[in-house]
């Protein structure tokens, strides 16, 4: 059994029920997968979950693919990302010529998933990713991904799903301060209209829930107008 997660895989389709479709034709083969409906969003969710394929449509109304791709690319880390084309039928590779950097493979239409998926894996043995740790340590305590389970030392924590994706977001980046949109985004997605209160509400159960005595110093530290990271080590709430 691999100690990885599986494979991120964004797909941005401005048609609900053909990124829907194709959504769930790619779950079924061991992958992550990220939806978006425009470029903005596409975006957000690229800052956070960094995903390791991005497909885009070019039959997606709203916005120009190559613009799409120059934005997400934009995003730290994610310069080099791989990204498949799905073309409209007048299309041709050689219109994506500019934006090969030897990382991106399209597909023609009418396309079926089994297609998509060949070029998701030829993507992945090009770019040779790295792909992320089933079990995430920060101080004491380790996430375990794939079985939810929490532990801080010898001690088992009970997390709910919402305070878990909190928790692993901050893990893996613990010198970074999330801002309560980007918490959303991770969390709930970025399409949903959450207010900034409840993520308060539940950073501040996740603080109680690791807190292993009341006169230690908060797990998470909250930064002033701006969100939250972790207390890292050496420093006070």
């Amino acid at each position: 059994m691999s100690d990885k997660l599986p494979p991120k895989i964004l797909i941005l389709e401005a048609d609900e029920i053909a990124r829907t479709t194709l959504s769930n034709s790619i779950e079924r083969y061991w992958f992550t997968v990220l939806r978006a409906g425009n470029i903005e969003t596409a975006v957000r969710i690229s800052s956070v979950n960094r995903p390791n394929v991005v497909i885009i449509s070019a039959k997606s109304e709203g916005f120009a693919t190559d613009e799409a791709a120059f934005q997400i690319r934009q995003v730290k880390g994610c310069a080099d990302i791989p990204i498949i084309f799905i073309m409209q039928d007048q299309e041709t590779p050689l219109d994506y010529k500019p934006l090969d950097n030897s990382l991106i493979e399209c597909v023609p239409r009418p396309y079926t998933p089994n297609e998509v998926l060949i070029a998701v894996k030829a993507l992945l043995r090009r770019s040779k990713p790295i792909f992320q740790d089933k079990v995430i340590k920060y101080k004491d305590v380790s996430m375990d991904l794939a079985t939810f389970k929490v532990m801080r030392g010898t001690k088992r924590i009970h997390l709910g799903p919402t305070e878990f994706k909190i928790l692993e977001l901050l893990i893996q980046s613990p010198k970074v301060i999330f801002s309560r949109s980007q918490i959303i985004d991770y969390v709930w997605g970025a399409d949903q209209n959450i207010e900034a209160r409840t993520v308060d509400v539940h950073v501040n159960r996740l603080r109680s829930l690791v807190k292993l005595h009341a006169d230690e110093v908060p797990f998470i530290k909250t930064v002033r107008s701006a969100g939250y990271c972790l207390n890292l080590p050496g420093e006070i709430a």
